[in-house]
This record gives structure tokens, C-alpha cells and sequence, in this order.
């Protein structure tokens, strides 16, 4: 089993609350030197002078109001009409009016950093359209919510789940329709960290994403879930106890669903295929949430929160399960896997500072802070990027002991290391 290396705290998954602190509850919600704006020479040339082919550019996209006004009661810009904002490092780049004029939402959920452009859905009372940078690329009959967006080879890929939950799922490239169901759940969100895409992913080229539905048996409903890849699809076959999918994806071939069997509350069932195993929550009542982490070389994280009493407690586990649960202090937010470093991202409880442990070493950061988005961190290496909501401070990206302001009244939606390639001159 490989160890777990380190602790944070900031981004929240989908479904999991922080005490440090949501706003507007009730709305839902891809190295420097001495900046943030690169992390290596933009000039193309390293630190001895030597040409560079690629650099990765830090792009950071938030919500900015007027100066003076207190956006924390209004971080959905429904009383103030605010701007939708790019920072490619610290240069302002692009700001977009927020508004049903200009179809588009301050909802982190509904903008996204691609490639270093921002791209945002809206839905309007008929119909949903898709901008690029503040210009429309497409809109198509229906209010989607976007469930999983990617950008491949120039053409732009949504899945979309009705607003309305009577619609079904789309998928959709350029909008138009490649797969529709009229009564499926999409299984997975923009808001799922460990993929760059939500709930759609690309596996050899072709577009891969679950969803189940229900049908009445003879004691029960039985659930079906669905893999389709590219032009085909596939029902698992859940055992019939089946009773709630929390995750699913395809992992080097294999398709492994999470969630619970039966009326047992407190055991995390995995279904890998075509195997059933149980893990048991040790110590508490019942299972809320859990995600599927890719890690590597076979290995598998499954990363979730569990309730007793009211008080909930953060878990992981590797690909065995057995005795292998982290009873995490506080909320488990998010984990990062990368090559040889783990992070662990959680929050004390009653609005306690952020704590920052690596390699178990602990470090808090004092303040009070706000957390929008689940896409406010981004680990590229060894470094690990924060899009930090301070109230004191303002917003401003965090790397280790550095702290890098942004300078705008609003805050940060999501950070994004972006390879751009150099010119040989």
C-alpha cells in the first residue's frame, strides 16, 4: 500500500460540506521562480539562459464586484452584477459581464480553464449555450447541466443532465447529440477533482462516461448501470442489492463502480469487475460520499466521508480496504494523487485555519477563509497551487510559504497549470 504524504486543506467534492465556509447555501455548486505567471522563463529560456520548448503558465479564473461591495453574501452576483475574470499568472487577461444579457452565470460550476481560455455554459428558459471566451460557439434546445466538458482535438464535448431531472443525459460534440437517454443519471460532476473532464473521460481517443436508471422488480428496484464507450454500451450487471451508486470509472481496462449493497449503511461496497467486495466503516454509522482515485500502477484510492452522531470524519482507502481506513481530524475535501506524492486536502471543524501537513510536517494558515470552488488548487509536480479566499486579504494564489495576490474584490473560482508551447527564434 502505498503511504499518503500529505495534508491540506481547501477544495470541497461533490456533495461534501466544509465549516470554513460555503456561501450562499442552497446553490450547488488541468514551478515558479519568483511569480506565479510561470513556471519556467515565458521567454522560452531556462534559468541558465538555454532555450525551452514548453512552459507551463498558471491561469487563475474568478468572479470580481466593484470595490467595497461585500460579495460575500452575493457569490452568486444576483444583486451586484459582477465580472467573470482570467489571470494568466497575474496579468488580467479577459473579463466577461456576469448576467442573463450576456448568457452567463458567476456559478463556478458553469466555467471552466481550458488550454488558457474560459468556457462557460448557461442555460436560459429554452435553451443551453456554450461561449468560448465570452463568444458563443453553440446552443441547443433544452437546460442541461453540465455534468462533463473536454475540448479534444478542437471540438468541444459536453454531457449534459436535464435541470429538470425529466430530460435524461446528453452527449453531445459541437451540439449535436452523439448518445442521449431519456431517464439516466449521469454518474459523476464538474466538480470530481481527479478528472480534468467531470464525469466524461477519453480513453483511447474515445468518449467514456456511466450512468445508471432504475427498474421496478418484483420486491424492489434494481439499478443498471451503463458504461458507454465511444458508440458502444455496456451494462455492468450490479448485483440486484445494489442500492446507490456513488462512483464509477473505467480504470486500466476495468470498470469499478462504488456505493452501498442492500440496507447496510456502513459499508463501502466495490464492484471491480465483476467482483463484489465490502469494506466496513469501523466506528460509524453510515457511508455519505465516496470517490474513485486513480493512482497508478494498478493502485486505487477510494476517498469518502462518513457520519456517527452527527459528526462526520474523512476516509481513505487503498485497493484492499482491509484495515486500511485513515480516520482523517475534521472533513476530508479532496485528495490529489501524483507521481510519488499524495495529497490530502481537509478542514477542522467550527472554522478552524486551514492546516497544511507535508510528509508530517503540519502547518496551519491563520485567517478566515471563504471556499467557492472545487477546482481552487492544482498540483503540478511537487508543488501544489491554492486559490485562497481570504476575507482579510482577498483572494490570492498560496504555494508553500508564497503568497501571491491577485489584487481584485471577488475570489477565485479555479487554478489551472496550462503547457503552452515556445517558438524557437
Amino acid at each position: 500500500m502505498k503511504k499518503l504524504f500529505a495534508l491540506i486543506c481547501i477544495i470541497l467534492l461533490p456533495g461534501w460540506s466544509v465549516s470554513c465556509d460555503l456561501l450562499d447555501k442552497g446553490h450547488k455548486r488541468d514551478r515558479p521562480r519568483n511569480d506565479i505567471s510561470r513556471t519556467d522563463s515565458l521567454s522560452g529560456k531556462d534559468s541558465g539562459g538555454s532555450w525551452k520548448p514548453f512552459d507551463t503558465v498558471l491561469f487563475t479564473s474568478g468572479v470580481r464586484f466593484p470595490d467595497g461591495y461585500d460579495w460575500r453574501i452575493d457569490t452568486l452576483a444576483e444583486k451586484q452584477k459582477g465580472e467573470l475574470v482570467l489571470f494568466k499568472g497575474t496579468e488580467l487577461v479577459l473579463a466577461i459581464p456576469v448576467g442573463a444579457e450576456n448568457n452567463v452565470s458567476a456559478d463556478p460550476d458553469m466555467h471552466r480553464i481550458v488550454d488558457g481560455h474560459l468556457y462557460t455554459d448557461y442555460s436560459s428558459n429554452t435553451k443551453t449555450i456554450v461561449q468560448k471566451d465570452g463568444k458563443v460557439l453553440f446552443s441547443y434546445d433544452g437546460r442541461e447541466q453540465m455534468c462533463g466538458f473536454a475540448v479534444v482535438d478542437g471540438n468541444v464535448w459536453t454531457l449534459g443532465q436535464d435541470r429538470f431531472g425529466e430530460g435524461g443525459l446528453s452527449l453531445r460534440k459541437n451540439g449535436k447529440v452523439v448518445y442521449e437517454h431519456k431517464s439516466g443519471t449521469i454518474v459523476g460532476s464538474l466538480a470530481d477533482t481527479f478528472n480534468p473532464y467531470g464525469a466524461l473521460d477519453f480513453v483511447d481517443g474515445k468518449p467514456v462516461f456511466f450512468y445508471y436508471y432504475k427498474t421496478d422488480g418484483s420486491l424492489s428496484q434494481s439499478i443498471h448501470c451503463i458504461m458507454v464507450q465511444g458508440d458502444k454500451e455496456t451494462d455492468l450487471g450490479l448485483p440486484d442489492r445494489f442500492s446507490r451508486i456513488l462512483d464509477a470509472k473505467l480504470v486500466d481496462g476495468k470498470a469499478v463502480v462504488v456505493g452501498k449493497v442492500g440496507t447496510s449503511r456502513n459499508i463501502l461496497s466495490v464492484f471491480n469487475d465483476g467482483r463484489l467486495i465490502g469494506f466496513t466503516l469501523q466506528g460509524y454509522d453510515n457511508l455519505g460520499t465516496c470517490k474513485i482515485i486513480p493512482a497508478g500502477d494498478g493502485v486505487l484510492y477510494y476517498a469518502g466521508e462518513c457520519y456517527s452522531n452527527g459528526a462526520s470524519a474523512g476516509f481513505i482507502s487503498d485497493n484492499d480496504g482491509y484495515n486500511r481506513f485513515y480516520d482523517l481530524a475534521g472533513r476530508l475535501i479532496g485528495f490529489y494523487v501524483g507521481k510519488g506524492i499524495n495529497i490530502i486536502l481537509s478542514c477542522g471543524t467550527d472554522g478552524a485555519d486551514p492546516v497544511i501537513t507535508t510528509n508530517g510536517i503540519s502547518n496551519s494558515v491563520p485567517g478566515y477563509f471563504n471556499y467557492i470552488s472545487t477546482k481552487c488548487g492544482e498540483l503540478v509536480g511537487e508543488k501544489f497551487y491554492l486559490g485562497m479566499n481570504s476575507q482579510e486579504d482577498g483572494p490570492y494564489i498560496l504555494n508553500g510559504k508564497k503568497k501571491q495576490s491577485l489584487g481584485f474584490n471577488g475570489f477565485i473560482t479555479e487554478v489551472k497549470a496550462v503547457i503552452i508551447k515556445n517558438e524557437k527564434k
